[in-house]
Formats: structure tokens, C-alpha cells, sequence
């Protein structure tokens, strides 16, 4: 195959591995979350630092449990393939709304950078390692949600949020 063709191939199957731990993150999914991580791999989210798949479960138990919303917008990533090793670095920007200890409803953000090692495993591409870099961090008490009786869809955790249906896959059940 042109070496090219298979960079290409490389690039989308990575990146689809991104959003696949957004979403599975977003909609409380820990085995979509974890399915993207190596069966050895490491995970440094600052105060969190332990196994990929160990920090899917805690992290989707965690917004289950304390948040009603997460949301991640990817940005650019970076990516360099070396053979069955991959260096990737992504923007980020992850939204939640309303954590333990608050005082009313609060939105939290961060804006940061996943910087991930990845191997070519036999079904795929896994993260064996990854470092959240944050670039900044705020906090915003919720004043008003001026568009929260205007009839859309709201966003749901588990397997009935509209996007399960829509993209043919399943929900394993919240943590």
C-alpha cells in the first residue's frame, strides 16, 4: 500500500479514537471510554493519575453521580506515526455543570491539551499513555440558562441521549 494512503488511513482511525473517549466520556460510558485505552496503559489527569481503563471507570462514575452535564470539544491534533507507535497532541475544551461541593449550579471548563503515546494494537489503535496538560481552568456560577425552556432536546447520561440510537451503537449501562 502507498505509505501515504496508509497515513491517511492512520490519521481518521486516530481520530475517531478521540471522539470515541468524548462521547464515552460525555454520556457516562465507561467501556466506551475505556475501549480506547491499552490493556497496560497510563493515565496522568492531574489529580487522577492511575490506568486508562481504572480512570474511564472512576472518571464515568464521577459524572454520573455529581454532574448533570459533560461536554468535550476537540480542536486540532497533531499527529505523528512512527510503524505501531503514534504521537498525538489534541486540543480540548471540557464543559461541566454542577460538581460536589458546589454551591448552586456552577460550569466548569478547561481548556487543554491531551498529549498521547498510542500503539497499533491487533484490533486498532490504543492510548498506552496520556497526559492532560491544562492551559486554563474557570468556574462560573450559573445566573440563568436563557434557552432552557425553548423546547430543544436536552442532553442526557446513558443510553437515552438521542445520539445512541442515531449512531447504531449501545450504552452498557451507567456506572
Amino acid at each position: 500500500m502507498d505509505p501515504r494512503l496508509q497515513e491517511v488511513i492512520d490519521h481518521h482511525e486516530i481520530r475517531k479514537l478521540l471522539a470515541a473517549y468524548a462521547h464515552g466520556c460525555d454520556r457516562a460510558d465507561p467501556q466506551r471510554m475505556g475501549s480506547v485505552y491499552a490493556e497496560e496503559s497510563w493515565d496522568d489527569h492531574g489529580p487522577n493519575k492511575c490506568d486508562g481503563k481504572a480512570f474511564a471507570r472512576m472518571m464515568t462514575a464521577d459524572i454520573a453521580t455529581n454532574g448533570t452535564v459533560c461536554s468535550h470539544q476537540l480542536g486540532q491534533s497533531l499527529i505523528t506515526i512512527d510503524g505501531d507507535t503514534a504521537g498525538v497532541e489534541t486540543y480540548f475544551i471540557a464543559t461541566v455543570r454542577k460538581r460536589p461541593g458546589d454551591v448552586g449550579d456552577v460550569l466548569h471548563q478547561l481548556g487543554g491539551r491531551y498529549v498521547d503515546t498510542l500503539e497499533r494494537q491487533g484490533d486498532g489503535w490504543r492510548v498506552k499513555r496520556r497526559v492532560c496538560v491544562r492551559e486554563w481552568s474557570i468556574s462560573q456560577p450559573v445566573a440563568a440558562d436563557w434557552l432552557a425552556a425553548a423546547g430543544f432536546v436536552e442532553s442526557r447520561l446513558g443510553p437515552e441521549d438521542p445520539a445512541y440510537a442515531a449512531l447504531s451503537i449501545r450504552h452498557n449501562g451507567l456506572p
